[in-house]
């Protein structure tokens, strides 16, 4: 995961302690100290992957477009598991060991009822000059920053490089795997009591920009009965 600088918020902290508890080594890069971690989480300088010098922001102050940058670098680097730090852990890490070297990439639905990558998880295992990952690092690093736009460098590139090199490109995991509340649904539906999540969910992206554009606090309490008050139920003993 990356955490750019200062505290996490509630959300990021149960997703950080979701990861912790089902048995992850998790590492937060960060360019900053760090102080309200979960128990477990290892804070790591992210300076070693990426010079500060090289971190931007979308004109509304958003990091996410260098955390698309920082994921490949970080996974070309050391392989692994990269999830952001809107996404919770629904599952043991024994179910992604199972699978070995063989790692994968996740999808999510459009509006337009088509579907797209997301990298917001990421299972990079072996990493290899010229794969996938290698040539959307290369992209990112070089894509002028002064006419980027949200998406330009994560699910744009990471869709069309699939479409471009399918030999290349690792299994693509469904929509329901770790993106099982679509977008514009989100925070809403995560709060509904009427909400359930679909039994192949292996992770929960709760879409973290959602909230800031809707103005939601994402702090507990969470609604009786929601997927979020339930998700934090089993986990808030961690935090």
């Amino acid at each position: 995961m990356l955490w750019v600088h200062g505290e996490l918020s509630p959300l990021e902290r149960l997703a950080a302690a979701s990861f912790v508890v089902n048995g992850f080594r998790l590492k937060l890069w960060s360019y900053d100290r760090v102080t309200n971690l979960p128990r477990g989480v290892e804070l790591c300088d992210a300076r070693e992957i990426v010079p500060e010098s090289r971190v931007f922001t979308y004109g509304n102050g958003s990091y996410a477009g260098f955390a698309d940058l920082f994921r490949y670098s970080v996974l070309c680097r050391e392989g692994g598991l990269w999830a952001d730090t809107d996404v919770i852990c629904l599952v043991n890490a024994s179910a992604l060991r199972a699978l070995g070297d063989n790692g994968f990439l996740v999808s999510e639905r459009t509006r337009k009822g088509s579907v797209q990558i997301n990298v917001n998880v990421i299972h990079h295992p072996s990493p290899a000059p010229g794969d996938l990952i290698d040539l959307a690092r290369v992209v990112a690093e070089r894509f002028p920053v002064d006419t980027m736009v949200w998406g330009d460098i994560g699910p744009k590139l990471a869709t069309t490089l699939v479409k471009a090199y399918p030999r290349l490109a690792p299994p693509i995991m469904a929509p329901d795997f770790a993106n099982p509340v679509d977008w514009w649904e989100c925070p809403r539906r995560l709060l509904s009591a009427s909400a359930r999540l679909p039994s192949e969910a292996w992770f929960l992206h709760a879409y973290n920009e959602t909230w800031r554009r809707a103005g939601q606090d994402k702090s507990p309490p969470y609604p009786a009965g929601s997927v979020l008050a339930e998700v934090f139920a089993r986990y808030q003993a961690y935090l």
